[in-house]
């Protein structure tokens, strides 16, 4: 492994800056820093970069990072940087992977996030990442598309565009990029949140606030810049945000409460749950209670389902709402838990795709073409002392031919959790017969089947 070299961003004494400027090309490099024992130091990486069309570039040596300043008459759909290197310095491409002998970057940088190029010594021993930010002063330009906007409890996508006069997002170090502020002038409420830079989304506390009759305004702040105001906007109630919550909860017993976030939820609409299975004579559906806004239960589970998976359908006046899977226990309330702790046999989740999917419970029916290979997270969830001889085998069976299906441990890294567990990768044979299987699962301590997976799976 590469060895990497401690990385120490000094603070400047002062922006003493070294330019070299004419009416199109913008010169700075990293100011020479005070020598210190064992530090790689920007300077000793670049010589400087330049941004054809610059007013003004700064070097912060805190976060590496230069800030591009660029005029009002600036309206390039991509930035020409020039990157001076030192002797024996070389540049890596965009995606990181390898040197390219081109020392000019082009970059969309108009609402896009800020550039980040690689440097490397050649062999490389030792690397920086340097940071360019983009910004206007002034007013920018921004279209609303539309003043009305769908909204839910989780927030809006908001139908902008930018045009001109806009920068990177965020513009400068340390910032939050574009801030996005709701005001109602008649009562005076305001909210406001940072607008997610990939799709435009917006998530606002009190959003319910947001759906009135009163005609609202939109400001909308990017950095260093005058604020952008929509006025006569007004919010309407989208489809309506849905999680069966908590989502480390897959088992229930029959006296469990079935509970439902998101929203808005409507104190006049109906709601119910369908529950179904291909191993369910008929679909069950039950009406579900309404609380507030963001949030329904169902407080009565049928008592006649059978011990098993199933997926579980909510409907608002008879539109779908959303869906998800559970599993029906016999076990009494205690002892009944979570995910992390389940001793029972039971296929969770059938998926194919990334590995990241262990994440989602898949709702979708699952299908594979013969030589595909799917994922599947069982219970009891492997989570410690992972090993492939701690998964099932998965059993495939349609009309009298059974199949058994060896796991591959694959191990799943949940960094937001702090935690890691096994997941079984299975390949379907080239030469079994199309048609739709029961799935199953054989319990590695006591080799016993698992109730089937609520839905069949399509072989084709």
């Amino acid at each position: 492994m590469k060895k990497l070299l401690c990385l120490i961003f000094l603070a400047l004494a002062g922006l003493l800056l070294n330019c070299k400027k004419n009416a199109e090309v913008l010169v700075i490099a990293p100011n020479p820093e005070p020598e210190k024992a064992n530090l790689t130091k920007a300077v000793e990486f670049l010589k400087g970069i330049s941004v054809t069309g610059a007013d003004k570039i700064v070097f912060d040596s805190v976060t590496n990072s230069y800030m591009v300043s660029l005029p009002d008459r600036y309206d390039e759909n991509e930035a020409e940087i020039t990157v001076s290197m030192q002797k024996d310095i070389v540049l890596w491409d965009n995606y990181k992977t390898g040197v390219t002998a081109d020392s000019i970057i082009k970059y969309k940088y108009k609402g896009t996030s800020p550039l980040n190029f690689k440097v490397s010594d050649n062999p490389e021993k030792s690397w920086f990442i340097f940071n360019v930010y983009f910004n206007f002063s002034g007013t920018p330009e921004i279209e609303l598309l539309s003043k009305e906007i769908p909204i839910n409890s989780t927030g809006s996508t908001l139908p902008i565009r930018y045009l001109a006069k806009v920068g990177s997002i965020p513009a400068a170090p340390e910032q939050n990029g574009t801030m996005v502020r709701i005001i109602n002038r008649k009562t005076g409420f305001i909210t406001e949140s940072s607008l997610q830079l990939e799709n435009l989304y917006v998530n606002f506390n009190e959003a319910q606030n947001l759906i009135t009759n009163d005609p609202l305004a939109i400001e909308i702040h990017l950095y260093n810049q005058n604020a952008v105001v929509f006025e006569g906007v007004k919010f309407t109630r989208g489809v309506p945000a849905f999680f069966v919550a908590p989502d480390y909860k897959f088992e229930y017993s029959r006296k469990d409460t079935i509970k439902v976030t998101g929203g808005f939820f409507l104190p006049n609409a109906k709601y119910s749950v369908t529950f179904s299975s291909d191993f369910l004579s008929a679909p069950v559906t039950k009406n579900v209670r309404y609380h507030d806004v963001s949030r329904l239960t169902l407080d009565n589970i049928p008592a006649n389902l059978p011990e098993g998976p199933y997926l579980i359908s909510f409907h608002e006046n008879g539109k779908l709402l959303g869906k998800s899977a559970i599993y029906m226990s016999n076990l009494g309330p205690s002892a009944v838990t979570s995910i992390w702790m389940s001793k029972t046999n039971a296929i969770e989740n059938i998926w194919k795709g990334e590995l990241g999917g262990a994440v989602i419970r898949n709702v979708n029916l699952p299908s594979c073409n013969r030589g595909d290979f799917f994922f599947a997270r069982t219970l009891p969830l492997v989570a410690g002392n992972l090993s492939n001889a701690k998964l099932p085998n998965l059993r495939l069976k349609r009309d009298g031919v059974t199949v058994e299906l060896k796991a591959s441990l694959q191990i799943f890294h949940w960094a937001i959790a702090g935690v890691s567990f096994a997941v079984g990768k299975y390949t379907i044979p080239a030469n079994l017969a199309p048609g739709a299987y029961e799935v199953t699962s054989i319990h590695v301590v006591d080799g016993k089947e698992s109730k089937p997976y609520w839905s069949k799976m399509e072989i084709r």
